[in-house]
């Protein structure tokens, strides 16, 4: 089949990811990302901006030159978080359509996770007893129980970055309750949507949060996935850092080592509520995969026959 790639459409996020087929498993070729927000200003009315959907019809043009000078023989377009709720989803998808020729799929949230925690498996292979895996995304975040190895429950609940820096971090920098009343939020979608177990055996997160946030604790000026998968965050550490961020504006946040430019205003919505799911599931540490959807999306396809998921 030669090369293929993947897109993932997220509410603030654009990445994308070329692979080519070496062995039972697969090469990377390219990578590349680029903050849009489609869910910036998204609630009430549920609509996509037009400032947004421009730049993410340049973004994904770029792509798509990209994948056509690299051969790629097919691309795989997904859109997640605030696409699924979008009242002005068809006139955005025709539009991708026609100006890019990229023909994209909407997700739904546990197909999302499904696919998601396939990525994350690339990097752990191996899980033993019971593990959750969690993606925070900007406008929703997907939670999967595995057990041995085995997929088991899949939710996606409507705790994403970006609406919860809209809805409750309005200050800049935050004030006490402004954070507070987030925590006690996350709290209560998490207790009335997972049941919970104390004994997992360990938590796994993805995304661009938790990958930004491992990247901070390594002091990264240059991200390198290598370096931030399997890395392990503990509980204390986030505790330190989130009072740092908390105390810092937006521009002085974005002068840390290791911040993705364009997070230094949701990234405090970003650790709070890691902290409220490290807290929900009696979790002193996570370990952090840079793999996720888009690898997921590339092994949805059979592109890699036999890589050993046990899905």
């Amino acid at each position: 089949m030669g090369k293929i790639a993947s897109i993932d459409i997220g509410s603030n996020t654009l990445r994308f990811l070329i692979a080519e087929k070496r062995g039972e498993g697969f090469r990377l070729v390219f990578r590349d990302r680029e903050i849009v927000r489609l869910g910036g200003n998204f609630y009430p009315h549920r609509l996509l901006s037009a400032q947004a959907m421009e730049a993410a019809v340049k973004v994904l043009g770029r792509f798509k030159i990209r994948a056509e000078q690299e051969g790629v023989s097919r691309i795989i377009a997904a859109g997640t978080g605030v696409l699924r709720e979008a009242e002005n989803i068809s006139f955005f998808l025709e539009r991708v359509d026609r100006e890019t020729g990229v023909s994209v799929k909407i997700l739904k949230g546990p197909e999302e996770a499904r696919i998601m925690a396939k990525g994350v498996f690339s990097v752990f292979p191996s899980t033993f007893g019971k593990t959750i895996i969690f993606d925070v995304g900007g406008g929703s975040t997907e939670f999967v129980v595995v057990n041995d190895g085995q997929i088991g429950r899949r939710t996606s609940l409507p705790l994403g970055v970006v609406g919860l820096t809209e809805r409750f971090l309005r200050s800049n920098p935050p004030t006490k309750n402004e954070a507070d009343s987030l925590k006690v939020h996350c709290q209560n979608i998490l207790k009335k949507n997972l049941p919970k177990n104390d004994k997992i055996n360990r938590l796994i997160g993805t995304a661009g949060t938790i990958t930004t946030l491992a990247a901070m604790a390594k002091n990264l000026c240059d991200y390198d996935p290598e370096k931030i998968n399997k890395t392990v965050l503990t509980k204390e550490y986030l505790i330190e850092l989130s009072k740092k961020i908390l105390a810092l504006s937006f521009n002085q946040r974005a002068e840390l080592t290791g911040l993705e430019t364009g997070r230094a205003d949701i990234i405090a919505a970003g650790i709070l509520l890691v902290l409220e799911v490290m807290d929900y599931f009696s979790q002193e540490s996570l370990l952090v995969s840079d793999a996720g959807l888009l690898e997921g999306l590339i092994l949805e396809t059979r592109f890699v026959a036999g890589y050993g998921l046990r899905v």
